[in-house]
């Protein structure tokens, strides 16, 4: 089933696979989460309530009728919590494409109208990061939007093809172990040998600080992943996918890098003009 992730983030035609009931009891096992999104009244990011109920669309029937959930495209209305005023609104189509033995009706949903349209838009730290390859990224985002995941996938892997060489570069920055690091360092030499952007990451995956791997989830390995994987007899849908974990673990690894080598480097700049004023004394 769907959650806030899918009106917040989703783009259009996106699908998301379900198995409800022919009818649903006034779609009573359809979540109705709240999100958050920008408002433009409020100008920040706010929480957003669904105001009317899935059903409210069709013809009025008698209550003690069940409401035929699929085939239906259904309009839901959130309004912002904080001034009530500025809405998004969502069209929601359910789509039936098979029937299990026990009766249930296999199939999916996507959003297939949005209003204010879905943005595609960058973070502003991602973006000062990645200087003129930003443009592809946002390439990437483009195809993203319209769920034409094979396009996306192939601007997100050119995107890290650009950038690998540069990001492992920096990595070393962030190591405090001596031991690691020569690790580390004697594998970077190793990609320098290399052409093949996943034979690269998998030199120096494994050697990545603790820093880095919030949780035990290597971002890196997850990349290395993603863009090992064949695409070539995968649909759009299941490209998308890839495209998530690849844009998700990158933007962490890109901003994370930068954030902590600036905060060494201030943390060093400070340090030194404290002992500076300390010996001109």
């Amino acid at each position: 089933m769907f959650d806030k992730k899918f009106f917040e983030t989703y783009p259009l035609y996106k699908k998301i696979n379900l198995i409800l009931p022919e009818y649903e009891d006034r779609f009573k096992h359809v979540p109705k989460p709240a999100i958050n999104m920008y408002c433009k009244v409020c100008k920040s990011e706010q929480t957003f309530n669904m105001q009317n109920q899935y059903f409210e669309d069709e013809t009025v029937r008698p209550p003690f009728f069940n409401h035929q959930i699929w085939g239906k495209t259904v309009k839901t209305e959130y309004l912002c919590a904080g001034c009530g005023e500025f809405e998004y609104l969502f069209f929601i189509e359910f789509v039936t494409t098979d029937i299990s033995k026990s009766g249930d009706y296999i199939g999916f949903v996507r959003k297939v109208g949005q209003t204010p349209p879905w943005e595609i838009s960058m973070d502003r730290e991602l973006e000062k990061i990645l200087g003129e390859d930003a443009e592809i990224y946002k390439k990437g985002l483009a195809c993203e939007s319209q769920s034409y995941g094979i396009g996306a996938y192939a601007y997100f892997r050119r995107i890290v093809e650009k950038i690998i060489d540069n990001l492992l570069s920096q990595i070393p920055e962030l190591i405090e172990d001596q031991q690691d690091k020569e690790k580390y360092l004697l594998a970077l030499e190793k990609t320098k040998k290399e052409k093949n952007t996943e034979a690269k990451i998998e030199l120096v995956k494994d050697l990545l600080p603790k820093s880095l791997t919030p949780d035990n989830l290597n971002p890196l390995e997850i990349i290395y992943s993603s863009l090992s994987e064949g695409i070539h007899e995968k649909n759009d849908d299941e490209c998308l996918e890839i495209v998530a974990e690849i844009k998700t673990s990158l933007t962490f690894l890109l901003k994370e890098v930068s954030s902590k080598r600036a905060d060494k480097k201030t943390f060093t700049e400070n340090i030194r003009k404290l002992l500076d004023k300390k010996a001109s004394k």
